[in-house]
């Protein structure tokens, strides 16, 4: 039973965990060794809390020597020992040289490069390495012990950083080489390690508590380590309650290395009793962030003494330090309850118009065997006034000892009417009350918290189906019809049973029979339909089988038995199509529907494919792009021996010959796991083999989805008796509209227009994009033409035209256009088509927009002609016009010269023609003989014009 909305925990829990534990141990000595180098380190010599193991190592002070730790797994802080605080430092020196040489050894203590001691020491006795020759000895090694005053309140190295010390020699008065008696050059040498194997050790002492970060929680099983700690448990709790987890971390800043033993420690507060002492084994811890973090679970016995309880994490590293961390402790209160529904009893309260509404709940004791309770209930928010409640015991309920129950009813009854205004929730507290030294006192408050939902008497069953009796693999849920894919295959073999389980939801207010119906099955299929619990095969009423009684929010689950047809000829996948309806209220029904393939013993199924979605189905794919497929081809059949199998090329297999989207014509390639070609597959019974199947669409391929099949077919066999199985491979193609993909073509041939001439032309619209369009198409016509579109010649036509153009189709139309009255011979019209893709009746952007022009001549003859061509002259008409009329005053000029010739003689005097003569310089006049009817025919003929 879902419980999500329950709030009905009594545990206490605390909010700052800052306070969850505390170290009961002080600082403790450390012995920090120094050793040779290691990867971690680094340097010159290493600081560990680890003896050295090995020979020793020997170095020169000269050049400055450097020891480092491995850098701190959290802070730590430094302290000296002593009422002074001293670090005391014993380091094994041996100085060389001749008598006379002095050397000052500097010893410089740093917390990462921060410096926090330093100590210098001198050394005035250096001894001769080659000997004397009066028998004076060779030089050794000798302890050297170096104090370091340190701050009372220490110094810290923190989380990443190291503590490192350096130490560096310097020689006042050396000979490079001497007399007799004399030595050679001079030096100050450091040993490290375990020197020359005795347990002797050069090393650095402070006081410290490495672990001081370690730490140890208590929580439900389950919580991280950030999660609130549950420090109230009840004795007699439901066991999954009384499981506790504790986890520890420990942080010891030196390095895990450095820890030795780990135990977790639960007893009574008095300490007289241990409840459990678990000891970590290594395998119990894991490495995080150079700690160990570990969980220990512990479920207590029901009935478990109540009172305080300590927990102790208790850690021991390699030097033998003992560190205790105590926990703030753990309750098992006296008194406690939980509050839950039973079972049965759904989390949401169902409610409709005029009906009473019954909820049962489920009350335990909890706490101690010794403690009894007296348990009240009650809403914490009242229902509206029209509403009403009532509990089947007012009085409450007695809970005496740890681990007794109650099941209180409450019932509430609702008024007819509107209840779209009443409350959407649930609430009731549950008190408790104990005797407490002779008072009445309420100890424990519990609530839970309920949803409210309103429904019909009768409603639409809520549908499931599943493949497998566990109800594991679910195929159909009718409230999220979207999660599931009814087209993908259910394998069926020819020779058994396919069994599917339908669970029927009642989501109504009250009881109901559902009937059952079959609306598609493959051809030649059969079914029968039974109750799950009883066996029985369900009774049917006509064409419908009917469930037994279902309460209201109960499920029932039908087993629905699918067998195959014999027959080879018959469909071997197909829709199987249900559709269940409420007996109350016919009109309430559900449709749910799923997929059957029979199978022959093989078996071909898509482990990947291109994409990460539905395995079997590429989505997003363009025109011209590739998808592939990896296939697992499986024997299931129980054929003894080897069979080999055919594998049908997708352009083979005449289904997709068929196909009206030419299948056939695509590209397929299929490989093996080494991508080499491959036709046939070799299996025994139950093995199986991977091959891949390349597809390459082609450029033009309608949007939508696409199924190809391959077929896997029994090799050697006659194909009426060969076992086979087609493998459905989908891809949905995108959308692909370009803009330009509308041209428009000019069916009609090319004529002249004369006047007021009317012509139908025929055009052709073609859809070069993937996906059908709808397509407005306007007529943009030259002033005085008329036009009209239409789709075809014999219909109506207006100034626009409307097509639906499906993926890579054309479609014919009409543009019948009537020339002007005022045509004019050899002048041009254009006209232009202009194409608006639709989406959705909306239009595409205007990018999308295509014009198309169209230019048509005129022709024009007789006297009209020149009349339109006086109306609207074009430009080499006025400059025709313009030479005439200059010809007309040339030839009027002339026709008036003549007539002053002959009809308007005036005599002029001699004298004055004599001078008017030498005043002009006239030439002698050429003669010529003036024909008087060319002059009168020039002029009829402008007449004519």
């Amino acid at each position: 039973m879902p419980t999500e909305n329950i709030n009905s925990s009594s545990k206490t829990v605390l909010e700052d965990a800052n306070n969850i534990f505390r170290a009961g141990s002080s600082n403790e000595s450390y012995d920090l060794y120094l050793g040779a180098p290691t990867t971690e380190s680094g340097g010159d010599g290493s600081i560990s809390t680890m003896e050295p193991e090995g020979s020793s190592e020997e170095e020169s002070a000269l050049s400055t020597l450097q020891f480092y730790t491995n850098e701190m797994i959290s802070d730590i802080q430094i302290y000296g020992e002593g009422s002074t605080p001293t670090i005391e430092i014993s380091v094994y020196l041996k100085f060389t040289g001749n008598d006379g040489a002095t050397a000052d050894i500097t010893f410089v203590l740093k917390s990462g490069t921060q410096v926090k001691a330093d100590e210098i020491i001198t050394l005035e006795d250096p001894c001769s390495s080659s000997g004397n020759p009066f028998g004076g000895g060779s030089c050794n090694y000798a302890v050297n012990v170096i104090n370091m005053e340190i701050p009372s309140s220490g110094f810290l190295v923190e989380n990443g950083k190291r503590l490192s010390l350096e130490v560096d020699a310097t020689i006042d008065g050396c000979q490079d080489s001497g007399g007799l008696g004399g030595g050679g050059g001079c030096d100050v040498e450091m040993q490290y390690g375990d020197i020359d194997s005795t347990n002797s050790f050069s090393k650095i002492e402070i006081r410290a508590n490495a672990l001081s970060q370690s730490a140890v929680k208590v929580h439900m099983t389950g919580s991280g380590w950030t999660d609130n700690e549950v420090l109230e448990w009840s004795p007699n709790h439901r066991s999954e309650f009384r499981t506790m987890q504790f986890t520890v971390q420990i942080k010891d800043s030196f390095g895990r290395d450095d820890i030795e033993t780990v135990n977790l420690i639960m007893s009574t507060n008095s300490g007289t009793t241990t409840v459990f002492n678990k000891e970590f084994e290594d395998d119990d811890l894991t490495l995080d962030n150079d700690g160990l973090v570990g969980n220990y679970t512990y479920t207590y016995s029901s009935g478990i003494d109540a009172g305080d309880y300590e927990v102790f994490l208790e850690i021991q590293d390699i030097q033998g330090h003992t560190v205790l961390f105590e926990h703030q402790g753990l309750v098992f209160v006296e008194h406690d309850i939980y509050l839950t529904l039973p079972s049965s009893q759904p989390d949401t309260v169902l409610i409709a118009p005029g009906m009473t509404s019954s909820v049962e709940f489920e009350v335990e004791h909890t706490g101690s065997d010794s403690s009894d309770l007296q348990v009240i209930f009650d809403l914490a928010r009242s229902l509206p006034s029209t509403w009403s409640e009532s509990w089947d015991k007012p009085g409450g309920y007695s809970l005496n000892g740890g681990g007794s129950s109650a099941k209180p009813i409450l019932q509430i009854d609702v008024p007819e009417g509107d209840l779209s205004t009443g409350p959407d929730k649930l609430e009731i507290e549950a008190r408790a009350y104990a005797d407490i030294d002779g008072t009445t006192t309420e100890v424990v408050v519990v609530e839970i918290v309920l949803d409210i939902e309103e429904v019909g008497v009768f409603a639409e069953p809520r549908i499931s189906i599943f493949e497998d009796f566990e109800h594991q693999i679910q195929i159909v849920d009718s409230t999220r019809p979207e999660f599931y894919d009814e087209s993908l295959s259910h394998y069926v073999d020819t020779d058994e049973v396919g069994d599917f389980f339908i669970d029927i939801f009642n989501s109504g207010f009250d009881s109901d029979t559902f009937f059952i119906r079959v609306n598609a099955m493959p051809t030649s299929w059969q079914y029968k339909f039974y109750d799950n619990d009883t066996g029985l095969e369900l009774t049917e009423e006509g064409i419908n089988s009917v469930t037994p009684s279902i309460g209201s929010h109960d499920i029932l689950t039908v087993r629905m038995d699918v067998f195959p047809p014999a027959e080879r000829e018959a469909e071997d996948i197909g829709l199987v199509s249900l559709q269940i309806t409420s007996s109350g209220e016919s009109e309430l029904r559900t449709d749910v529907s799923f997929t059957v393939h029979r199978t022959f013993g093989i078996l071909a199924e898509v482990i990947s494919d291109s994409d990460a979605g539905e395995l079997g189905r590429v989505e997003s794919v363009d025109p011209g792009d590739s998808v592939s497929y990896s296939v697992r081809v499986t024997d299931s059949s129980d054929v003894a021996g080897q069979t080999t199998w055919k594998l049908i090329n997708p352009k083979d297999l005449p289904r997709n010959i068929d196909a009206e989207e030419g299948y056939s014509s695509w590209d397929y390639r299929i490989t093996d796991s080494s991508n080499n070609d491959i036709i046939i597959v070799t299996l025994e019974s139950e093995s199986y083999e991977d091959i891949k199947v390349d597809i390459t669409l082609p450029s033009n391929v309608e949007a939508g989805n696409h199924t190809i099949y391959v077929q896997i077919r029994e090799e050697g066999v006659d194909s009426d008796e060969a076992r086979y199985f087609d493998l459905p491979l989908t891809i949905e193609v995108n959308e692909d509209v370009q803009p330009g993909n509308l041209p428009i073509t000019q069916k009609s041939e090319f004529t002249r227009f004369s006047s007021e001439e009317k012509k139908s032309i025929e055009f052709r619209i073609t859809n070069d994009n993937n996906v059908e369009l709808d397509v407005f198409i306007e007529l943009e016509e030259p002033d005085g033409w008329d036009g009209e579109i239409t789709a075809s010649s014999s219909q109506a036509g207006q100034g626009f035209l409307f097509v639906t153009l499906p993926a890579y189709s054309s479609k014919d139309f009409f543009v019948e256009l009537t020339a002007p009255s005022n045509l004019k011979d050899g002048s041009e019209a254009d006209f232009v088509l202009k194409v608006t893709p639709m989406d959705d009746e909306v239009p595409y952007s205007e990018n999308y927009n295509q014009l198309s022009k169209f230019t048509f001549k005129t022709e024009c003859k007789g006297v009209s002609c020149l009349l339109n061509e006086l109306y609207e002259p074009e430009p080499q008409t006025i400059a025709l016009l313009a030479g005439l009329v200059g010809l007309f005053i040339i030839a009027v000029y002339r026709r008036g010269k003549y007539d002053s010739s002959v009809s308007q003689i005036v005599e002029v005097p001699l004298e004055e023609q004599m001078k008017l003569e030498e005043e002009l310089d006239v030439p002698e006049p050429v003669t010529e003989e003036i024909d008087e009817d060319d002059d009168i025919e020039l002029l009829d003929a402008l007449d004519e014009i």
